[in-house]
Formats: C-alpha cells, structure tokens, sequence
C-alpha cells in the first residue's frame, strides 16, 4: 500500500527539500497570507442580506415537465434565517428532503418559451460556532455511518486511516488524529476546477485538492472508524477587513460554494470541523478543530443527495445549488440556466482592537 511505503515526511520538510517551484511558490503565497489575514477566532458574529435567484434562459424545445430545487438554509443553534420570501412566475412549494431534512424549494411548470427566474431572499444572522451537545438515537448514528460512491475506503485510504489514528480509540481523538494527519499529507490547491473531485482514491494518489476533498477523506477514515458524520454544504463569505460591512457576490456553480463536516463524539457532542480552512495559511489554523467563524452560512446536509420530490437523474453529490430538470433530464448549468447568488452585509462584530 503506496502510504505505508512512502518515507514518512511532513508537508513542510516536503516543501524545502524539493525543487518544485510551484509548491515553493505556494508556501510563499500562504506565508504571506497568513501574516496579514485576520484571526478567524476574532470574528463573533456577521449578519447578511442574501439573494439567491436562478435564471432559465432557454428550454430544450421538446421541454414538458421542467422542475426546479433551491436549497434554502435552516436556522440552528449556528444561525438564524429570517425575512424569508420567495419571488416566482411559477407555481412552488416548500418541501423537505427524506434523509437530513434539509428544506427546499421545488418550483414546477409546463414548457415556457420566454425566460423567467425564481428569487427566493433572506437574511442570515450568524454566530461563532462550537461543539453541540447532543445524544444520537440508533437510527440517527446509523444514519450519520453511510458512505457514498465517492466517499469509499481503497487500501490506501484505509493505509492512511491506520497511520493517522494509531492506538486512539476515543472518537474525539481520533477526530484530532485525522484533523492534523490530512493537513500533514494534502496540499490546498486553488487550480483544481469547482470545489475538488470528492472521491477518496483520487485524493489519495495526488496528494492535493479543495475543501470537497479534504472533507470526503476525513469523512471516510471516520465513518470507517465508526464515528459518525455530518456532511455540512453551503457558501463562504470573505473576511471582513477591519470589520467593514460589504457586498458582493458568489459563484453560482461548485466554484462558490464551500463545505465542512461535524463529527459525533459521545463525550462532547457534535464537534465542526473545516480542515481545508486550516490548510491555508490563516492564523490560529487550529481554531478550525471544534469551531467555526461565521463568515459563511449552511444551506444542506449530507451527500448522495435526493430531492423532493425526486429528481429522474442520480442523486446529487452535495446540494448547494438550484438544480434543474425537464422531463426527468437534467438541464445543462450555463446553457439552460444560471444561478445569481449575491449578499449585503449588514453587521459585523469581532473580539478584541
């Protein structure tokens, strides 16, 4: 098993004793980041104005039956949604998925030949967040110790999860094990189109990849070790500088998103957890184990994700943004339709000068 062969060296002692120019140009880009990127610790609270709106410029001219999915974030104990409406041309409902629960709006119409758009606003009031306490019932656990197609255990994964985890059977430790094992191991790298592969074998022989890959690998050695796993989806907003409110907008494709996972431990609950955050360079990286800064807002949990109603294709990898079907054919993201999600924040609050 190629892991277990290789010589054991960090990241870093990789960095200065190879030639390669564009790691050494990496390293210099995260060092410098890092010492003019704010705390993530500071950061208590941010408040925002969110408008998520997907455009359908043009249906295939056979389209009958056209469906359309936006997720709509929940409030917990991380945030609060509120001034929640919808705008749309076309009948909708309000559904929630079968598995996670995660809420949804399902739009539906017959073959329209002018373009139209669905507009669903709201705003998010979000804090710092912790560990939760909580108690899993046996039908939540095993809900929580599924893999999917993508997030599956190879020998070099399980090599990997044998290697980082060592004698430690407490599940908390072993979720600080595999925290600082796959930052050792992964390179963050920015070049990879939209938000990584996912899928662990890949991630394994490369060595690099996005928050989508950092958090299916931890999520695999995890669930295979028995700890329970909650896929958490949804968008980054930037740092705010000195505090300053701001507008802007993201992404509409996986480029914009972002994801993060929460593990349960018996002993302190459910710990979040955004390992590819701690990857690049911020300061006080180790803030990112049992916390999260709320420069960002969750709109979906879980993977292998069905809708409701069901979509006709496969189910989604992760559930970030609007997806569209005619006839039970997935629609074609920038040729049928679009995603305009844009945000205003309204209020800012950091510790400390």
């Amino acid at each position: 098993m190629r892991f277990d062969t290789r010589p054991k060296i960090n990241r870093r002692s990789f960095i200065r004793t190879t030639g390669l120019a564009s790691l050494l140009t990496l390293s210099r880009e995260l060092q410098a980041f890092s010492a003019s990127a704010t705390d993530p610790a500071r950061l208590r609270l941010m408040e925002f104005d969110v408008s998520y709106t997907t455009h359908v410029m043009k249906l295939p001219k056979e389209a009958k039956d056209v469906n359309i999915w936006i997720p709509v974030p929940p409030s917990d104990a991380a945030q609060e949604i509120t001034k929640f409406s919808i705008g749309s041309p076309i009948p909708y409902e309000m559904k929630h998925g079968q598995r996670f629960g995660t809420k949804m709006v399902h739009a539906k119409t017959g073959r329209l030949d002018e373009p139209f758009a669905v507009e669903v606003r709201y705003h998010v009031k979000r804090e710092r967040a912790g560990i939760q306490e909580a108690t899993l019932t046996e039908e939540e656990r095993r809900e929580y110790l599924k893999l999917t197609k993508k997030v599956r255990m190879t020998p070099d994964v399980e090599a990997f999860g044998r290697q980082a985890i060592g004698g430690a059977t407490d599940p908390y430790e072993i979720g600080q094990r595999v925290f600082e094992a796959i930052r050792e191991t992964l390179y963050y790298d920015k070049t990879i189109p939209g938000c990584g592969t996912g899928d662990t074998q890949w991630i394994m022989t490369y060595r690099k990849g996005k928050c989508d890959d950092y958090h299916a690998l931890m999520m695999a050695v995890l669930i295979a070790n028995g700890v329970p796993v909650r896929w958490e989806q949804g968008f980054p907003l930037p740092f705010p500088e000195g505090g300053n409110v701001s507008t802007g907008a993201l992404e509409g494709d996986c480029t914009g998103s972002h994801c993060w996972l929460s593990f349960y431990a018996p002993s302190h609950g459910w710990v979040p957890v955004d390992v590819s955050e701690a990857d690049k360079g911020l300061p006080n990286s180790e803030f990112f184990f049992g916390h999260l800064p709320p420069n960002r807002f969750q709109v979906s949990v879980g993977r292998s994700v069905t809708l409701a109603p069901p979509q006709g294709g496969d189910p989604l990898s992760t559930f970030a943004f609007a997806y569209a079907e005619a006839d039970g054919i997935p629609l074609i993201y920038l040729a049928n339709y679009e995603n305009e999600i844009r945000y205003e924040v309204t209020r800012v609050e950091m510790d400390g000068p």
